[in-house]
């Protein structure tokens, strides 16, 4: 798992990928995405401040791997 306090790794370091593509299959395992997930994708994704292109593709990629065409179920209960 991404530790969100640790930003030593690039945003384009090949292991800081593997590790977001990781955390991402794990929150879309079910389909659907908790508070809480959601929250600890956003600080993995903005740990060090900045977004990448690489990044949002790695996202994009393994979402539509685990989703397929189907959409993303928001889970806030």
């Amino acid at each position: 798992m991404i530790d969100s306090r640790h930003t030593a790794q690039s945003p384009d370091d090949p292991e800081h990928l593997s590790d977001l593509r990781s955390l991402v299959q794990r929150v879309m395992a079910d389909g659907k995405i908790s508070r809480q997930e959601a929250q600890q994708l956003r600080a993995a994704l903005f740990a060090d401040g900045q977004l990448t292109p690489d990044e949002l593709e790695v996202v994009r990629k393994a979402m539509r791997e685990n989703l397929g065409d189907n959409p993303l179920e928001f889970d806030w209960e």
